[in-house]
C-alpha cells in the first residue's frame, strides 16, 4: 500500500513539474462598434496571412486558447470593415501562458517581457509620429497664411529632421536587441527601408542564417551586394535597354568614352523628376560644351508618355528605357529606391557623386570643369 501512495505521489510530482505549452489570450476591445464582430488569430506564410483561430467580441471581449509548444509570431486581426488597417491588426510572440491585448487608441500586449517591450517601443514610436504631425501641420498653417518665413521653414525643417531621426534610432535599437526572436525579424521586414546600408549591414550580421535565407530578406542582401558594386568609386555597371526608336543601347555607349556623364534616372510620372529636371536641363546648357552629358534612364511603361515627358521637360540628350516601371532590371543593378536618382560618372567612367541635385550639381561641375 505504501508503495503505491509513494507511486502516486511521485507521478503527481512528474506531472507538476512538467512544463505546461497551454496559452491563452485574453483580448479587450474599448471602440464598442466591434460588438459581435469576428477576432481572428492569424500566422504569416511565405504566400499570405492564414486564421487559424477565431473568436467573436462579447460585453467588448474576447479569448483564444490552445498549445504552443514552441514560440511563434501570430497576429490578431479585427474586423477590416470596422477599423482602417492600421489599427485593426497586431503581432505578437505567441508563447505558453497568458497575454492580455487591449485594443484602444493603442494596442497593449501585455504578460511576457518582448510583448511588453514591444508595446513600449510602438508607444514611443506614437508619440514621436505625433510630434512630427505637428510639425508638419505648423508648415501647413503657416503656408496657408501666408506667414511662413524663412527662419520658420528653417526651424520647421531641421525639427522633421531631428524627429525622424529620434525614429529611425528607435527602430534601429529595438531590432538590434530583438532580432535573435520573430517579432524584431518582422519589425525589420516592414521597415528595413528607412535604414542607411550601413544599419542594414549592422542588423544582418547579428540574424540567424534562417532569417537571412527569407526570400524577401535575402532581396535586402542583394541590394546591400548591388549598392557595394556601384559605390562612389566603382567603375560603372553597364545594362542595355532601348532608345526612343526601338533600337538597343548601352549605357556603355556613352560611360568611358572621355565626358563626365550624368546618368538619370526618371520617370514621365514622377513629380519630383519634374521638379528637378530644370537644373538638368540648365546644367547641361551650361556645361556640354565644356565636356558634360546625360543620357536619360525611364521607368516609364508606356512609351507615348516616355516621349511625351521628354518633350514637355525640353531633354535634349539621349534616352533608353525597357519601359518595365519598377519591375526594370535597372532598379536591381543600381539598388535604387526612388527617383529622381541620378550617378555622376568621370572621364573613365568611374562613379564619383550620387543624387546631385539643384546647386550642388552645378557647384559638383564646375568643379569638374571651370
Amino acid at each position: 500500500m505504501r508503495k503505491l501512495f509513494y507511486l502516486f505521489i511521485s507521478t503527481l510530482v512528474l506531472i507538476s513539474c512538467q512544463k505546461s505549452t497551454d496559452y491563452t489570450i485574453k483580448g479587450k476591445i474599448v471602440n464598442p462598434d466591434f460588438e459581435g464582430s469576428s477576432v481572428y488569430l492569424q500566422e504569416m506564410t511565405d504566400e499570405a496571412m492564414v486564421t487559424i483561430d477565431t473568436a467573436v467580441v462579447e460585453n467588448g471581449t474576447f479569448s483564444f486558447s490552445g498549445t504552443a509548444d514552441t514560440v511563434r509570431l501570430r497576429f490578431i486581426l479585427l474586423d477590416e470593415s470596422l477599423a482602417p488597417r492600421q489599427e485593426n491588426r497586431i503581432p505578437l510572440l505567441l508563447e505558453p501562458g497568458r497575454l492580455e491585448v487591449t485594443f484602444d487608441s493603442l494596442v497593449s500586449v501585455k504578460g511576457t517581457k518582448v510583448n511588453e517591450v514591444y508595446t513600449d517601443f510602438r508607444r514611443k514610436q506614437r508619440d514621436l509620429r505625433m510630434q512630427i504631425r505637428a510639425v508638419v501641420d505648423r508648415y501647413n498653417s503657416a503656408q496657408a497664411a501666408g506667414t511662413l518665413t524663412e527662419e520658420m521653414d528653417a526651424e520647421v525643417n531641421s525639427s522633421y529632421d531631428s524627429i525622424s531621426n529620434q525614429i529611425n534610432q528607435l527602430n534601429f535599437s529595438f531590432i538590434k536587441e530583438n532580432i535573435g526572436n520573430e517579432l524584431g525579424q518582422y519589425t525589420f521586414m516592414t521597415s528595413s527601408s528607412m535604414f542607411e546600408p550601413e544599419q542594414q549591414r549592422e542588423i544582418l550580421e547579428l540574424a540567424d542564417e534562417r532569417f537571412k535565407s527569407k526570400e524577401n530578406i535575402q532581396r535586402v542582401v542583394k541590394r546591400l551586394e548591388n549598392l557595394e558594386r556601384v559605390a562612389i568609386g566603382q567603375k560603372f555597371v553597364d545594362f542595355t535597354l532601348q532608345d526612343v526608336a526601338g533600337n538597343k543601347v548601352s549605357l556603355s555607349d556613352f560611360a568611358g568614352q572621355g565626358k563626365y556623364l550624368l546618368v538619370d534616372f526618371w520617370a514621365a510620372w514622377c513629380g519630383p523628376c519634374r521638379q528637378e529636371m530644370p537644373n538638368v536641363v540648365a546644367a547641361y546648357s551650361k556645361y556640354k560644351s565644356k565636356g558634360f552629358e546625360v543620357v536619360g534612364v525611364s521607368f516609364d511603361r508606356n512609351h507615348d508618355e516616355w516621349i511625351e515627358g521628354i518633350s514637355q521637360m525640353n531633354m535634349t540628350w539621349p534616352q533608353m528605357s525597357d519601359l518595365m516601371y519598377w519591375d526594370s532590371p535597372v532598379v536591381d543593378l543600381y539598388a535604387i529606391q526612388g527617383i529622381p536618382h541620378t550617378v555622376l560618372l568621370d572621364k573613365e567612367g568611374v562613379i564619383i557623386e550620387k543624387n546631385l541635385r539643384g546647386q550642388a550639381l552645378d557647384a559638383k561641375l564646375a568643379e569638374l570643369m571651370p
